[in-house]
């Protein structure tokens, strides 16, 4: 009898840890099969999230920009070449010519004479002399997010102030002189009492479109040298 009965604890005994042992298989499944699905789920995330980064972070496809006066008639495009770029007038005819090689942004004439060079990247840009011997101004970006422009001599002749519409640039008294705008996707370059100079309706930066309140700079060329850099760069 204590035979039978030691042979029938055995018997529960080994069924008990059978089942012990399949519970704990089909934990083990269960969590790896778990595991799995994080890890791909994990890895389709990191790359999703790594193209968005990617995508965001590229320079946009540049292309022509038609600016206006305020009664809609042209008064000269931007055109992006493929060692730079051009401005040309209402009739598409050539103001100047714009050719960059790394950092140094040639401009010139439509008679193919230099006029002046900008030099720099990213937060700052200097315009220096046809012969590359004078520094002529200076546009540098703050750590506020403003930028100033000085002259040669370091004088600070304009500040372009961040605004929640774009940007204003005041003189070196902080008196107003223009506005740029972004409102309703026109882009519109106004003086101080809201009359449009210059707009646009094409792709292009408040910063860039800047460049064209610079009135101490005479020429209009060099000018749109400064603004050719901000566009080319992705400047903001």
């Amino acid at each position: 009898m204590m035979t039978d009965q030691s042979a029938s604890y055995r018997d529960v005994g080994n069924r008990f840890r059978q089942c012990c042992f399949g519970v704990v298989a089909v934990t083990c499944l269960v969590s790896l099969g778990c595991n799995g699905e994080a890890s791909v789920s994990g890895t389709q995330s990191s790359r999703q999230e790594s193209i968005g980064a990617s995508t965001s972070n590229s320079a946009p496809v540049l292309e022509k920009i038609k600016f206006k006066i305020g009664d809609g008639k042209t008064a000269f495009s931007w055109k992006p070449q493929a060692d730079g770029a051009k401005l040309v007038d209402a009739d598409e005819k050539e103001i100047s010519r714009y050719n960059r090689d790394g950092t140094k942004l040639k401009i010139k004439g439509p008679d193919d004479v230099v006029l002046a060079y900008v030099v720099g990247s990213g937060d700052q840009y200097k315009v220096k002399s046809a012969d590359q011997q004078k520094e002529l101004w200076e546009l540098q970006k703050q750590a506020d997010g403003d930028w100033k422009l000085k002259d040669g001599s370091e004088k600070l002749i304009y500040m372009i102030k961040m605004r929640p519409y774009g940007f204003e640039v005041e003189d070196g008294n902080e008196n107003s002189l223009a506005k740029i705008k972004l409102k309703d996707g026109k882009l519109s370059l106004r003086d101080p009492a809201e009359k449009t100079l210059y707009y646009t309706k094409d792709r292009a930066t408040a910063i860039a479109m800047s460049c064209l309140a610079f009135e101490v700079v005479k020429s209009l060329p060099v000018r749109c040298g400064l603004m050719t850099m901000l566009l080319l760069d992705n400047a903001n």
